[in-house]
């Protein structure tokens, strides 16, 4: 053989090498049908979407997931126009405070039970999902004044972590916090755990109950007794969308000591205004079994709220 022909042959495998090596890996057939499944969407961004979390699952193949994922892109296009996509955002971590949503609502209040007349509210309500987790908080705050004299003042706040085992069922821990100076108890504070399940998620149906054990400390005014106990919550939340821009929403919960058990029911309807505004009616009703010495077992407020999504 002659030295040329010696030459071509030492150098071919290390042509074929090079080439190969410069060719990105085919990714696996589930990730290119997960590309097609974004791609029939016809959103860009989906397919964007699709395509980082494809690449974080397979790394290996990122160069072939990226290649495809911009030919799907660049079909989508009219013909000399490419669209180009916006990188998603970080999440930021499971503490990020955006993307918040919930609402805050402003409210005239009339009120009968240990309380009996008529106040001014606000109420905070909002969630963020991060992941599997979903932070809830809550937070309110009643105020009346009777010829100058407080006649009510009311006011809480409450913290739940939700933990997402698959799509309707999730665990939770909550801490909450509540003080009405007309309850006959200083203070409430309630921390506990447990499992909850959705009956129905859709965007115009949901249910879910939810409920576990738990430890409530309340001391009584009068007294200074503390009212220290074991406790057991169970709560029932219902969100139905009645047509577009009108929800009617019941809520209830109970929470169980061996000394009293407290009932609390919320009815609520919600129409929209104009975008992000609605107004609203709520009707709640509260129900002590064994409250302190002198106070009533029964409250109920009447709310009409101006109320602001976001």
């Amino acid at each position: 053989m002659s030295p040329r022909c010696l030459a071509g042959a030492a150098l071919a495998p290390a042509f074929v090498s090079f080439a190969a090596a410069e060719e990105p890996a085919e990714m696996p057939d589930i990730a290119a049908a997960m590309l097609e499944a974004a791609a029939e969407n016809g959103e860009a961004a989906e397919i964007a979407a699709v395509a980082k979390a494809l690449k974080a699952v397979f790394p290996d193949y990122a160069d072939a997931v990226d290649a495809s994922a911009q030919t799907r892109i660049a079909a989508l296009a009219p013909e000399g126009e490419t669209e180009e996509v916006e990188p998603e955002p970080a999440g930021g971590g499971l503490l990020a405070v955006k993307p918040w949503k919930g609402k805050i609502s402003a409210s005239a209040v009339m009120s009968s039970g240990n309380s009996e007349n008529a106040a001014v509210g606000v109420l905070v309500d909002a969630a963020r999902t991060a992941g599997d987790f979903k932070h809830n908080i809550k937070a309110y705050f009643d105020y009346g004044e009777s010829d100058n004299v407080t006649s009510q003042k009311r006011w809480g706040a409450a913290y739940k972590l939700d933990y997402n085992f698959g799509e309707r069922t999730y665990a939770y821990g909550r801490l909450a916090y509540d003080e009405d100076d007309f309850s006959g108890f200083d203070y409430r504070l309630f921390a506990g755990a447990g499992l909850g399940h959705y009956f129905a998620k859709s965007d115009e149906f949901s249910w879910k109950l939810e409920g576990g054990p738990g430890y409530r400390y309340s001391p009584i005014d009068d007294t200074r007794e503390l009212d220290n106990q074991f406790a057991l919550y169970a709560a029932s939340e219902l969100d139905w969308l009645i047509r577009e821009g009108v929800t009617f929403e019941q809520d209830f919960n109970t929470t169980w000591t061996s000394p009293t058990t407290s009932f609390q029911s919320i009815t609520a309807l919600t129409t929209e205004v104009w975008d992000g505004v609605s107004t609203g009616i709520s009707f709640e009703y509260r129900y002590e079994t064994d409250p302190p010495l002198g106070r009533e077992k029964t409250d109920t407020i009447a709310r009409a709220s101006l109320i602001y999504g976001f």
